[in-house]
């Protein structure tokens, strides 16, 4: 499962307004963080990161930008040391610390994932993205309760994020639990407005909300 085909499971357009980056040029480098926060253009945002790290390189913003770089790259061992630099210089670096989480993700290390993950939502627990990435690491390292928790808390927070749905639905239906399967199946379906994104997923709720409409059917024959 690839952490960045989520929201915020590579977390680009965040930062911490209250951070201040140790450097010289605090004021430009901030400046050009806001330019990266209301934009929505990755090569405009890769540009932006690139002068990040030219103009202030050995701060956090600047090993948090080379992070970045490294997850586009998909060398995450390399990603995972300049995010834990970035908060060796800012410990309550939230940004770092999520990607950090990602980064572990992608890894396969699912304790460090969840334990990373976790301190994110102890300093920012209203972040309902990290909740739905927080899930994911949950249910890869088979804790199904703490998944099912973790998506619960998404929805919760941002109902905007409607794939949380689509995983509840599967958990239940493996769990054997096909009504409460179906009823977020139906869910995901009802709210999903981006078919080309979630094609996929789409096509793999119709079929199973589908075929456990018939199983329950036979059921009560």
């Amino acid at each position: 499962m690839k952490n960045r085909f989520y929201y915020g499971l590579l977390v680009l357009l965040s930062v911490l307004s209250t951070f201040q980056p140790v450097w010289g040029k605090e004021d430009q480098v901030e400046k050009l963080f806001e330019k990266v926060l209301q934009n929505k253009n990755l090569e405009e945002n890769r540009t932006t990161l690139q002068k990040i790290i030219e103009m202030a390189p050995d701060s956090a913003y600047g090993h948090f930008s080379k992070g970045w770089f490294w997850t586009q790259e998909e060398n995450y061992q390399r990603a995972v040391s300049e995010y834990q630099t970035a908060l060796q210089i800012h410990p309550r670096f939230g940004e770092a610390r999520n990607n950090l989480a990602s980064a572990y993700f992608n890894l396969g290390n699912w304790a460090e994932s969840i334990r990373e993950y976790e301190e994110v939502l102890r300093q920012h627990p209203e972040w309902s993205e990290t909740h739905l990435s927080l899930g994911c690491a949950y249910y890869k390292a088979r804790d199904i309760p703490a998944a099912i928790r973790a998506w619960n808390n998404t929805i919760q927070l941002n109902r905007d994020l409607f794939i949380a749905h689509y995983y509840l639905g599967l958990v239940y239906e493996k769990m054997g639990r096909k009504s409460e399967a179906r009823v977020h199946y139906q869910t995901f379906l009802q709210m999903q407005q981006d078919g080309e994104e979630f094609q996929k997923h789409i096509e793999h709720a119709m079929e199973r909300e589908q075929k456990i409409w018939v199983e329950e059917g036979r059921e009560k024959i």
